[in-house]
This record gives structure tokens, sequence and C-alpha cells, in this order.
């Protein structure tokens, strides 16, 4: 037991120095444990304090509340995905091996600031949860869902921390590109929902989600099966490979067992 505190203790020292200084004077990446407790406090409340609270009232009604939340959502996942490109292809991004830029300037900078935003980007997605134990939907409240809200918060929050820019960029900038398909799909199905009974619009979503998953697996597994390091250590490419793979295959049993099985009956 001793020898595995004492592990945990040098894991958190290590992680603490490696800290980019860019990022030390950032609301919420300070300190670390802070991005840990607002995710534990959104699975306290979606998993166990939220249902208990709704389980004797009336769901909300929070359509005028959902309208401006998506809409919100869908202008900020389409700057920051024509933005975070912008300065990708200014830097002169590379599929294979993106370097980690350490410098201060202009745009390393805005590089930076961008991982940022997206960060809060992904502070701002665990409302959906939320939204939905208020509407007491909470057969929404999947592990699916509940885990990958989680992780989205947790494993950025560990690469902008200590690596805000460079090869682990990409991982937000696919996912915002996704994420404003997501919650413009979101916002017709509270504005126009007879629009949208059609399950094809679900099925392509997910489906992006998919190839997302499948993108990132490749993009990260590129250098973590070569050994490159980027300017980053490879044993996050790794992390970010696997993660990747799992998320996929969550998906992908998501797919099979709503649209796939559906088709067969």
């Amino acid at each position: 037991m001793a020898l595995v505190l004492r592990y945990v203790h040098q894991g958190f020292q290590y992680y603490h120095e490696t800290q980019d200084p860019r990022t030390t004077d950032l609301f919420i990446i300070n300190p670390p444990w802070l991005p840990v407790a607002l995710v534990g406090g959104y699975l306290y409340f979606v998993l166990n304090l939220g249902p208990k609270l709704m389980k004797d009232r009336k769901p909300f009604n929070l359509r005028t509340l959902l309208l401006v939340y998506n809409v919100l959502q869908v202008a900020a996942n389409v700057y920051l995905a024509c933005y975070g490109t912008h300065i990708l292809l200014s830097k002169g991004w590379t599929w294979s091996c993106q370097p980690f830029d350490k410098s201060t300037s202009k745009l390393a900078m805005r590089e930076v600031q961008l991982a940022y935003c997206y960060i809060l980007l992904k502070l701002a997605d665990l409302f959906d949860t939320v939204f939905f134990v208020l509407r007491k939907k909470q057969s929404h409240v999947s592990f699916l869902h509940v885990y990958h809200h989680a992780v989205m918060v947790l494993v950025p929050f560990i690469f902008m921390r200590n690596y805000p820019t460079g090869h682990c960029s990409m991982l937000g900038l696919l996912n915002t590109y996704v994420h404003a398909a997501m919650y413009f799909y979101f916002f017709m199905t509270v504005y126009r929902p007879e629009q949208v009974k059609d399950v094809r619009w679900k099925k392509y979503l997910t489906m992006m989600q998919m190839g997302q998953f499948v993108a990132l697996a490749v993009y990260f597994g590129q250098p973590a099966l070569r050994g490159l390091d980027c300017g980053i250590p490879v044993y996050w490419f790794w992390l970010g490979m696997v993660q990747a793979v799992f998320m996929f295959a969550m998906f992908a049993d998501f797919y099979k067992k709503a649209y796939l099985k559906r088709k067969i009956k």
C-alpha cells in the first residue's frame, strides 16, 4: 500500500511540475483538482441527487432555455472550429506529428487561448445531462452519455494543462465540428420537432461521432506506434489512441442496438 501511495505521489508531483507555464494563471486549470471536483459534482447530481429531487416533481419546461443554449453552443463550436482550423493551417499543420510549440509567439498564445476556450465549452456541455434530469428524461442519462461528457472534460484538461498546443490540438478541432452539427440537431428537436422525427438524423450524427473517433485513433496512433514524441511524451498519444478506440467501440455498440437491430425487426 505504501508503495502504491508513493507512486501516486510521485505521479502527481511530476504532473504538477510539468505544467505548461502559459497555463498557470488560467481559471479552472488551477488548482489541478478543480476540474476533477466539478466532474465529481456533476456525476453526483445527475446520478443521485438530481433524480431524488425530481422524483415527486413535475418535469421543468425548459423550451426557451434549450433554444438559447443550443444556439449558443452551435455558435461557439462553429467559431472554435473555424478559428482552430485557421491557426493550425497558419502554423503548417501535419497529420503525422504536429510539433509542440513552447514559445510565447502571438500564434502560439492564440492556440493556448483557443484550447482554454475549448475546456470551458466542455464544462458547458455538462448541462446537457442536467437538463435531462430536470426534464425527467433519466432514460437518456446512459452510461455512454455520462462517461463521454465526464471524460471529455478530464482528458482535454490534462492535455490543456501540460500540452495546450501541438499534436493534441486535433482532438478539440474535430470535436467542435461534430458538436456544431449535434447542437444544431438538438436545436431543431426543440424548435421544429416534426422536421427531425426521421431517425436518419440521429443515425448520421452517430456515424459522425464514430468517424471522429476513427480519425483520432489513427491520428494519435501514428506517433504512439512509431514512438514519436513530437515534443510530448509518447504515452500521452497512447492515452489518446486507447480512449478513441474505446469511445468508438461504445458508439458502435449504440449504433448496432439503435439502428441495425431496429432495421432487422
